[in-house]
This record gives C-alpha cells, sequence and structure tokens, in this order.
C-alpha cells in the first residue's frame, strides 16, 4: 500500500495498514481511578520513596509503575501511592493494568489485587479504521470466516511509515468491504474511550508528516497543553542531519511566551535548530552539555522568572526553577545572557 496513515500491530507485527481513519479523533473520556492492593512487594527505587512520602503525607504521585507478578508482568500509570501496611502497597492508577512483553526493570510483586468496583459507563466506543489492507493472523483469520479477534494496537504513520504515535486500538469486533476504498476493508474496533486523541494533536501529527519539519518560525505557539507537549515529541524525532550547536554561536532566544517547561523547550530549540526542532532532553545540566561553549542572550527572561517551576504539585516531577535552568546552563559551560 502507498503511503499508508496508520497501522494495525499484533505483537510485533503490522496486521493491516489503512489510509484513514473515523472516531479516533475527539475529546477523550478520563479513564476511571481505579484502586490495586500490590502484595508481597518489595518497594524498591521510585516506588520506594513514594511509599514513603505516602507514610508521611497520606499519598504520593508516582507516574508508570511496572509490576513482575507470577501471572506476568503489567503496567499501571497515572500511579498515586495511597500508603502502605506490612508488605501491601495501596496504589490508585488510571484504568486497569495493561500486560506488558517484557518484565526488565519491573517491581517484583507477589500478587496484584483489584480492589475497586468496575466502572459503571461503557469503556469502548466504536472506531473504523478505513481502506484496510490486511496481512497475516488478522488476514487468515478474515479468510476463515472468524467473528471473533485479538486486540491489536495502533500507530500514527508519517510519510516516510515511520510511527509518530503507537497506542492501544482495542478488540476488532468487524470488517467489512470499503466503500471508497476498492478491494480493501473497513475494520471497527471496539477502541477505549480513554484513548481517543484531541483534534489538535491530530494537527501536530499531520504538521510533522513529511520528512521535514514545519519551516514557519513560532508555530509551536498555537498549541496548549498536551498538543503543545506532542509538538516538542515530534520536533524532537529529527535525523541525524539535522542542524547542531555551533561553539562561539550566540542564539537568541525570545521568552516572550516561556511559561513552563515545554515552552522553554519549544522555543531554545528553534533558536539554536531552526522551526520545528527541538533537543531530545529536557535536564538544565544536559541541554547545557548540548550547548557547551556557546552564548544565548535569552530576551523577555522576567517571563520564565515569573513562571518556571512554580506549580511543583501538579506534575510528578518538579519542574525546574528559572534559577535553576540558568545555573544549569552555566555550569555545563554555556555563557547566558539575561534580557
Amino acid at each position: 500500500m502507498h503511503n499508508p496513515r496508520y497501522a494495525l500491530l499484533s505483537g510485533l507485527y503490522a496486521v493491516a495498514l489503512c489510509h484513514d481513519v473515523r472516531g479516533l479523533y475527539g475529546d477523550p473520556v478520563p479513564p476511571p481511578r481505579v484502586r490495586h492492593e500490590l502484595r508481597g512487594c518489595e518497594p524498591r527505587g521510585e516506588l520506594a520513596r513514594a511509599v514513603t512520602q505516602a507514610i508521611v503525607e497520606g499519598t504520593a504521585p508516582l507516574g508508570t509503575l511496572d509490576l513482575a507478578t507470577p501471572g506476568g508482568a503489567w503496567r499501571l500509570t497515572a500511579v498515586r501511592v495511597l500508603g502502605a501496611r506490612g508488605d501491601v502497597v495501596t496504589v490508585e492508577s488510571a484504568g486497569p493494568p495493561s500486560r506488558l512483553h517484557g518484565a526488565h526493570g519491573a517491581v517484583p510483586c507477589a500478587n496484584l489485587v483489584p480492589v475497586s468496583p468496575p466502572p459503571e459507563e461503557p469503556a469502548h466506543e466504536d472506531v473504523t479504521f478505513l481502506g484496510c489492507s490486511p496481512r497475516g493472523a488478522l488476514r487468515d483469520a478474515l479468510a476463515a470466516g472468524a467473528t471473533e479477534f485479538e486486540a491489536v494496537r495502533y500507530q500514527v504513520l508519517d510519510r516516510t511509515t515511520n510511527p509518530q504515535h503507537e497506542a492501544e486500538a482495542g478488540t476488532v469486533t468487524a470488517a467489512a468491504p470499503s466503500r471508497l476504498h476498492h478491494g480493501l476493508v473497513d475494520l471497527t474496533l471496539a477502541f477505549p474511550r480513554s484513548g481517543l486523541i484531541p483534534p489538535r494533536t491530530r494537527e501536530v501529527w499531520d504538521l510533522f508528516r513529511d520528512h521535514e519539519p514545519p519551516s514557519a518560525p513560532g508555530t509551536w505557539r498555537r498549541y496548549t497543553g498536551t498538543a503543545r507537549a506532542e509538538w516538542l515529541h515530534q520536533a524532537a524525532r529529527r535525523p541525524h542531519s539535522a542542524p547542531r550547536p555551533v561553539p562561539g554561536t550566540t542564539y537568541t532566544l525570545d521568552g516572550h511566551g516561556v511559561t513552563d517547561e515545554d515552552s522553554l523547550l519549544c522555543a531554545l530549540g528553534e533558536a539554536v535548530l531552526g522551526p520545528g526542532r527541538a533537543f531530545r532532553t529536557g535536564a538544565p545540566h544536559t541541554l547545557g552539555e548540548e550547548l557547551s561553549g556557546c552564548t544565548l542572550v535569552w530576551h523577555h527572561a522576567a517571563v520564565a522568572r515569573a513562571c518556571l517551576g512554580v506549580t511543583p504539585l501538579l506534575a510528578v516531577r518538579r519542574p525546574a526553577t528559572f534559577r535553576e535552568w540558568v545555573d544549569g546552563l552555566r555550569a555545563a559551560g554555556v555563557r547566558v545572557v539575561l534580557d
């Protein structure tokens, strides 16, 4: 298939390439918060830190947690530790656990027990991938007249078929000849409502679909929230041939819209690497190492001074403050001039 926009995957392999999709883009429904008990666990690393914080403060954010149990490996997302008693840790996560293909780095536990009732509202809705060319196991199942199919993942592809995004897609519930694409099929899936994609995120993917990033300066300023975070992610997916910082060069950072870490990284990437590009790292010292030997003239620095790092409770990882950014860059050999 020429220039497919989407791929459906089972395991490591694509089972369909598709031209378009209907129903994927819309306001996602936040997944229900589900409470679990981690029994027979030995907290380590970030989990140990969060358990200690929860004991002192009553609750603690954790983020993503991978667990290895006798029944397999699991991932919990947007985790908050609620408490601990003996070898039982109580946590709350966004939705039920998802199965992992490997357990590297996972915390070993004897059991993962859900203690919340299942959500009452339906968790899925129909999403149809249009103009699909089935292959592999899915093609064989359709040819055999199967009516039940395994769950799949989906990828959003750029023009060179590299994935821009990948996530769970749900279970294939129906297949029918495509009305718009002769000889192909439309595949309907029971898609998780929490996985719907905001339309503004789709705009970002479309802008970055070509090999070269968008060339208009300041385009990132159109987007906020999750769309800006996706812009930053796509802008960092640059080839090895992309521009690199040149020691001895002076770069000018327009900081009038730098109100958080994402906007700082968008503005800094554009100032140094060009429009539509960003650095892969966001730590002050690590980013400073990439800019070592350069001069950074930071205009409107007062905006960032007032805004950066002042909302630590809204993030799992405390964002760096303005002073930490400046000190980290300077410590790595960057001459920072504040204007």
